[in-house]
């Protein structure tokens, strides 16, 4: 056979190229392998099922060089019913979620009980940055299970939650009610020794203090925090940072900013509708409707300030309640966006929400709060009311009264047992967002120096 020399180079130099070219393409995968880091890794989630959580490659450089997070909140108290308790830690949740997103690739997680039925919630997974409290949280691995014994009030749950993560960083934030809670669930907590540091906390009284030192002694570097946990927490920038010190992140520059008028700090309002407002009554409309709104108006010339307010509907015996910072966005028109809403029953001595109103207040920390109270000018009674007269107030109330004057005495009294504080017994004008001496006298009160 007679070869072609021309068809044999020709087809060496195809070969030839096509090595190079083949060479070149793998060079290009190892490089876009490197810039896109590795896939997802398959671990086991809390159902039993294989999940997908994708490990970074890299940590975003807000969290200080540190890797991702595992972090479990323990409501270690009955949920049955929502208490006082599980709001707090309700909005701790949420601000730990709004920490970790500058930790790429952690985790949260809770666990809670509810002892009738004798049963325990949890979930956890990868934090989410587009979940807010606004938007709400989206089951993951969620699960409703019977409790067993020495569940050691979440910590053996929370050490499996934790391990089926697979991070090295990992925390377990403990939130007691301060009672002694007794159960299959609460069972062995003593004795429980944890792997990770597990930080306790109290949300009130101390007479669970003893168990929540030695579960901080059983952990590596755990802490009992004995200062309770103020009731609305989201407003605290000391419990802000506590969180961010415990958590590794970088604490916001969320010191209180000087005020804008008159050189005045940040001013705390809470607006007690004294009444029975299970009807929507004249009374209701103007504090609600009109008051409310020209008291927002007027804080918007206060920085940082916060705005709160409670009421009662004996009607079932439930109040409400809430309080946050000043949005200049909300207004009449626009309306009032939810912050940290609460309705719970009324319980005895609540002393027409004026002890309520100071939880509220000493949440934020701030020297100067005030209260503005609001009766219509009846002697309403029921639990919701009880104590008010004897009530010792820590910061200025000014009382109102809105129509008749046969709980003059109690607006008095009320106003003599705090420092600073002013009966005033002109009624309140039916509108008044149009009466120039009403809006005048809340410039006066609120100190401050306002456009007529």
């Amino acid at each position: 056979m007679v070869r072609c020399v021309d068809c044999e180079v020709y087809c060496r130099n195809r070969l030839y190229w096509a090595r190079i070219i083949g060479f070149v393409v793998c060079l290009c995968l190892v490089f876009l392998y490197i810039c896109q880091g590795p896939p997802a890794l398959k671990v086991n989630s809390l159902s039993g099922k294989v999940s997908s959580l994708h490990v970074p490659d890299k940590v975003s450089s807000a969290s200080l060089g540190r890797g991702p997070l595992n972090v479990v909140i323990v409501y270690a108290f009955d949920c049955t019913n929502w208490t006082s308790a599980w709001y707090t830690v309700d909005g701790i949740f949420w601000m730990v979620q709004e920490k970790l997103t500058y930790f790429a690739g952690s985790c949260l997680g809770y666990i809670y009980v509810i002892s009738t039925p004798n049963t325990y919630t949890l979930d956890m997974k990868v934090v989410d940055p587009t979940e807010t409290k606004e938007t709400g949280y989206t089951k993951f691995a969620w699960h409703r299970m019977t409790c067993t014994k020495n569940m050691a009030s979440g910590l053996a749950e929370a050490h499996k939650m934790i391990s089926s993560c697979g991070h090295h960083n990992s925390i377990i934030l403990f939130f007691s009610d301060g009672l002694v809670n007794k159960g299959d669930f609460f069972d062995g907590t003593q004795n429980f020794v944890s792997k990770v540091p597990v930080h306790t906390f109290t949300l009130a009284g101390d007479a669970y203090n003893h168990v929540l030192h030695s579960i901080v002694a059983n952990s590596p570097g755990g802490k009992f925090h004995a200062t309770a946990v103020p009731e609305r927490p989201n407003l605290s920038s000391p419990f802000s940072k506590l969180l961010d010190s415990l958590l590794g992140a970088t604490p916001k520059d969320d010191e209180k900013p000087p005020g804008t008028v008159s050189g005045r700090e940040p001013l705390d309002v809470v607006i007690i509708s004294a009444f029975d407002s299970t009807n929507s009554t004249p009374a209701w409309y103007t504090v609600d409707n009109e008051i409310f709104w020209l008291v927002q108006e007027k804080l918007t010339h206060f920085a940082n300030s916060c705005m709160g307010y409670i009421y009662v509907m004996s009607t079932p015996n439930m109040y409400t309640s809430d309080m946050k910072v000043v949005d200049p966005a909300d207004t009449k028109e626009t309306g009032y966006g939810k912050f940290d809403w609460r309705r719970l029953k009324c319980t005895k001595n609540m002393a027409s929400g004026l002890a309520e109103a100071h939880k509220m207040i000493s949440s934020r920390g701030y020297h100067d709060g005030v209260i503005l109270f609001f009766s219509d000018g009846l002697i309403n009674e029921g639990n919701f009311f009880d104590g008010t007269k004897n009530f010792i107030s820590k910061v200025p109330v000014h009382t109102f009264t809105l129509g008749g004057d046969a709980y003059n005495h109690g607006l008095q009294a009320i106003a003599a047992n705090s420092p600073g504080g002013t009966f005033n017994p002109i009624p309140v004008p039916r509108k008044p967002h149009m009466s120039a001496p009403f809006s005048k006298l809340l410039d006066r009160l609120l100190s401050s120096t306002m456009k007529d």
